[in-house]
């Protein structure tokens, strides 16, 4: 099993500050509040949170294996959540 993390933080945004109010990926429209996030191998706009994992796990296979393969020998740092 490879479970990948997403650095976690949240900055508010309001649609006039990212210049749309559609998911790129579903286009379907944002909510009140969504958490989005924007593909970190392509520029493909900001999506929904599950919309960019299925983007990026259905499109982005060989830069996905990259950049897990590229970051297996590093130490792990996890002990801080514990």
């Amino acid at each position: 099993m490879i479970l990948l993390w997403r650095d976690a933080w949240f900055k508010p945004l309001a649609d006039f500050d990212i210049g749309l109010d559609r998911c790129s990926y579903c286009k379907k429209t944002f909510h009140r509040i969504d958490f989005v996030i924007s593909c970190g191998f392509c520029d493909n706009g900001i999506m929904h949170d599950s919309c960019a994992n299925k983007h990026i796990l259905s499109e982005h296979n060989k830069q996905r294996e990259t950049k897990i393969n590229s970051n297996k020998d590093r130490p792990q740092q996890l002990s801080y959540f514990f």
